[in-house]
């Protein structure tokens, strides 16, 4: 299945011409989704989808060719597993810059990082708690889309839109969502695709754009961990007070630790615009305190309504 997702390119013909060069090895199903956005397009291709489990492909995406063997695999021994990832390697048109193993992960290559409390080490296989996945490769089993479907879901995100708009988490989002009904998000290490990156993608200014990109998303991430992991029964703006709070005080530890000097007088770039990026999402949250707050609102009625679809299940 191939979404169009308002391509220029010719994307459909190219498509079904390719496919043809392949001897079609199974049916090809072209879709044309006109509202740019990789969450439009996946709503789109999950709208028509047939089978028990989906396998997220973007175009610069590689698989190889044990990928969907592995993962059908873990997904038909582990019924709990409702989303499931792997790490990628990258290949680059032209020379790989200096600065990328520094930034991979912020193009979605390398193992997957556990990032919980900041340990920032490759993922252990199955079960990564509170981490989530990126999207490139991922499995969702159908049944998480059809319960969200049932339950109102709604996302907080349209997806990055070509290189213009790089703000995504609409990936995070899924995985926090899955939680939500009760199923677990997996990372298996037997999964390997290659992220083939475009010469235009690896300047400094567009990496750069690339990482402060996420500092929007935290907002509307911060709300699923709310949901998720927040005091029950809380008020949405005490909740939202405290995560100000732990933002300013981890701010405020990062901006005098010993480590972010040293990267200075190293000229190491990352270290201080590690720093930026907990800046903007703390601006981001202050400056749009009314906003945010509707966001830990939406997702506290989806989890109320996934509770009260499980409850009229099972009467």
């Amino acid at each position: 299945m191939l979404v169009d997702n308002a391509s220029t390119d010719n994307t459909t013909e190219l498509a079904r011409q390719a496919w043809e060069l392949l001897a079609a090895p199974a049916a090809l199903h072209l879709l044309h989704e006109p509202r740019p956005g990789k969450q439009y397009a996946l709503e789109t291709a999950i709208g028509q989808a047939q089978y028990r489990y989906t396998c997220i492909v973007d175009d610069d995406n590689r698989l190889s060719i044990t990928y969907l063997r592995e993962g059908l695999t873990i997904l038909e021994k582990n019924p709990k597993v409702g989303i499931l990832g792997g790490p990628s390697t990258a290949t680059f048109e032209g020379p790989e810059p200096v600065w990328f193993a520094e930034f991979q992960h912020c193009y979605a290559v390398g193992p997957q990082l556990d990032r919980v409390g900041g340990a920032f080490k490759p993922l252990a296989e199955g079960n990564i708690g509170r981490n989530v996945l990126w999207g490139a490769g991922m499995f969702v089993r159908m049944a998480v889309w059809e319960q969200l479907h049932e339950a109102g879901f709604q996302s907080l995100f349209s997806g990055r839109q070509g290189d213009g708009n790089l703000t995504a988490g609409e990936d995070d989002e899924l995985c926090y969502a899955a939680q939500l009904l009760g199923y677990e998000v997996w990372y298996s290490s037997r999964l390997h695709l290659q992220h083939h990156i475009a010469a235009g993608r690896l300047t400094e200014a567009y990496r750069d754009r690339l990482f402060y990109a996420s500092a929007r998303t935290s907002t509307r991430l911060n709300a699923y961990r709310n949901a998720l992991w927040g005091k029950p029964g809380g008020s949405v703006a005490l909740n939202l007070l405290k995560d100000v709070a732990y933002s300013t005080l981890g701010l405020t530890k990062e901006a005098v630790s010993p480590s972010l000097l040293r990267a200075l007088v190293a000229a190491n770039t990352i270290v201080p615009m590690k720093l930026g990026h907990t800046f903007a999402s703390l601006k981001e949250t202050v400056l749009n305190f009314e906003r945010v707050k509707s966001y830990y609102k939406h997702v506290l009625q989806l989890k109320s309504e996934i509770a009260s679809h499980k409850l009229n299940h099972r009467q």
